[in-house]
């Protein structure tokens, strides 16, 4: 049975009980308006992951693969942090600024998200913590089995990285699931 989330009806504010399924109409039994919830940052599985990369996959007809991987490897089950979100904000005010370019390649590990590169020193700034790069320094979201294995408060790293020609998923690594399951 599924387990009803609580939510409020955008035209009235009623509480309504909603089954947590996206692209089925929600009807409000106090108004009858009628409407389509939609996930928010926090539920899109995708919110990481770079479009050249999730076109690997779906072209390779293994779309499935990287999703279940992003729920509940890399998710473990829930949902995307606050401080996953802030990074992507922090992300945008650096490149808006000038002082971060997205690059043309992906990070290898799943959920595969973007690597930017500093054009200039700075800092990155979350949670009230700040982070400096320097230029030429590549920065790339750091998935919570990262965080996990070198203990990384922030996520976030920032180093010269050397590429991969392979992509993995997650759930392919040693430890996948380490740390989070307790």
């Amino acid at each position: 049975m599924a387990q009803l989330e609580k939510i409020q009806c955008p035209s009235c504010g009623a509480p309504l009980e909603w089954d947590g399924r996206y692209g089925q109409s929600v009807t409000c039994s106090y108004c009858g308006s009628v409407f389509l919830p939609a996930a928010s940052a926090a539920d899109d599985v995708w919110l990481m992951t770079d479009p050249v990369a999730r076109a690997r996959y779906e072209f390779n007809n293994t779309l499935d693969k990287l999703e279940h991987d992003i729920r509940f490897e890399v998710l473990r089950g829930g949902k995307w942090s606050a401080q996953d979100r802030t990074y992507l904000e922090e992300i945008a005010r650096l490149e808006k600024a000038g002082l971060v370019r997205r690059l043309a390649s992906f990070w290898a590990i799943s959920p595969h998200p973007p690597v930017y590169r500093a054009l200039a020193d700075g800092e990155f700034h979350i949670g009230g913590q700040k982070l400096p790069f320097r230029k030429g320094q590549e920065i790339v979201w750091a998935c919570p089995m990262t965080r996990d294995r070198f203990d990384l408060p922030l996520p976030v790293l920032i180093a010269d990285f050397q590429g991969a020609r392979v992509q993995k998923l997650c759930g392919e690594m040693v430890n996948a699931m380490q740390g989070r399951m307790s």
